[in-house]
């Protein structure tokens, strides 16, 4: 059987027609095989990143497998398509975060692999002749094969530009540098001190700006930067340190001198006038382990504020209420809903019902069990409120007295992460 050209395939009436049946059964399986290969990926250590990394890796994930469903199904060359934009994007977010290029290379071999397992598959269903099915096959293995190749040649030029593009922008000189001494490598003090003019004798706030500007109007990073010089200008005894890790992420170290008295409050004085700009905090920490914990701090804060989305406000801290447990528990995959329906019992039903009781037991505890509070904060009637807690505390029974503490962080983290975090 001799190998078919891409200008051969698509005037085979029956090769084209098995190729894309092949394809609209990929199509068909989209969402699950996006949400499948996504966490492949997330298997390969660099690529294992933040919530917005991860979304971005889900969406270019979801495009290039769109636009491999379109080629087979409408026997497009593989000449004629563009880059998938978020599949672009997600490249250069990762050159501008020093994330090694090899990286992104496995991760479009694993997802060929996938499909070509996928594919496979399907086909075994297929009640059509072996010979016209094995060259349908051909052509799809071809396409594929010619779709990554042009695909990874594609990305690793625009990953390129960027590298040495971003390695020059203000703010990402020692970047490398940087990066070696949070993980404790071989980078001098000394030598990071005489680069950036930060000094790592005196205690640090540690933070992570990120841009809230979904629509894309402003300069992100533009606008970051001028809010840290703001909050430097404000709380820093000295110079601060700044680095950019990507358009719309950035680290920032306020050094405090003596000073190891947290600065959330101005810190969020300063952002008001930056409401572009989020900001999650560290705890103050002195010398050189104090700022690699402070930073970690910031992140994992960070990380709790990117699930909760819009139901934090523009800062969070690591020292605010409940905030340390939670982002804490999240890391473990599981651990957090485990110790919520742990904690809040027959209350941790995902129904709207368990829902309106969280809602109103959070409420009634917040204003100090006053019921009328309570009603006017929820805008429901009074006798509502102490109806719904009389059903509550027989549901409850110890858990209000024993472990309040427990049950109000329990409630907060369902009402930061939302109630999907029972499901």
């Amino acid at each position: 059987m001799s190998p078919l050209r891409s200008d051969d395939w698509s005037r085979d009436p029956e090769v084209r027609r098995l190729v894309a049946v092949l394809g609209q059964r990929l199509a068909e399986r989209q969402l699950e095989l996006t949400g499948t290969l996504t966490g492949m990926i997330r298997s390969i250590e660099d690529l294992d990143l933040d919530q917005p990394l991860i979304d971005l890796l889900d969406a270019s994930v979801d495009s290039n497998i769109n636009t491999i469903v379109h080629l087979l199904i409408n026997a497009i060359p593989v000449d004629r398509i563009q880059a998938p934009t978020a599949a672009v994007e997600y490249a250069v977010r990762l050159a501008q975060r020093g994330v090694p290029s090899y990286s992104l290379i496995r991760a479009y071999q694993m997802g060929h692999g996938f499909l070509m397992t996928v594919v496979l598959e399907e086909a075994i269903d297929l009640d059509v002749e072996a010979p016209t099915l094995m060259r349908a096959l051909q052509v799809v293995t071809t396409e594929f094969y010619r779709y990554i190749d042009w695909i990874c040649l594609h990305l690793l030029a625009q990953y390129e530009a960027e590298r040495g593009r971003w390695a020059t922008t203000s703010g990402n000189v020692a970047s490398a540098m940087l990066q070696d001494l949070l993980r404790g490598g071989n980078t001098s003090t000394h030598d990071f001190e005489a680069e950036t003019g930060y000094r790592f004798a005196q205690h640090h706030v540690g933070a992570v700006l990120w841009s809230r500007d979904n629509e894309g109007i402003t300069d992100a990073l533009v606008s970051m930067e001028r809010a840290a010089r703001a909050i430097e200008a404000a709380v820093g005894e000295g110079p601060a340190l700044f680095s950019a890790i990507d358009r719309t992420t950035a680290w920032l170290w306020i050094g405090r001198g003596d000073a190891g008295t947290p600065i959330d409050h101005e810190l969020a004085v300063e952002l008001e006038k930056f409401p572009e700009v989020g900001a999650a905090v560290g705890l103050p920490a002195e010398g050189i382990e104090g700022f690699r914990r402070t930073h970690q701090q910031a992140g994992d804060a960070f990380e709790l504020a990117m699930a909760a989305e819009d139901r934090v406000g523009q800062v969070i801290g690591f020292g605010d209420r409940g905030i340390a447990l939670i982002s804490m528990l999240m890391q473990e995959s599981g651990a957090l809903r485990r110790w919520l329906v742990e904690v809040l019992g027959p209350l941790a039903e995902p129904t709207p019902a368990a829902a309106r009781a969280r809602e109103t037991l959070g409420a009634w505890l917040e204003h100090d069990r006053n019921y009328q509070a309570t009603a006017e904060a929820l805008q429901v009637h009074r006798n509502t409120v102490k109806y719904r807690i009389d059903r509550i505390t027989e549901d409850l029974q110890e858990r209000l007295t024993e472990r309040r503490i427990d049950l109000e962080l329990a409630l907060l983290a369902c009402r930061l992460l939302g109630d999907g975090i029972l499901a």
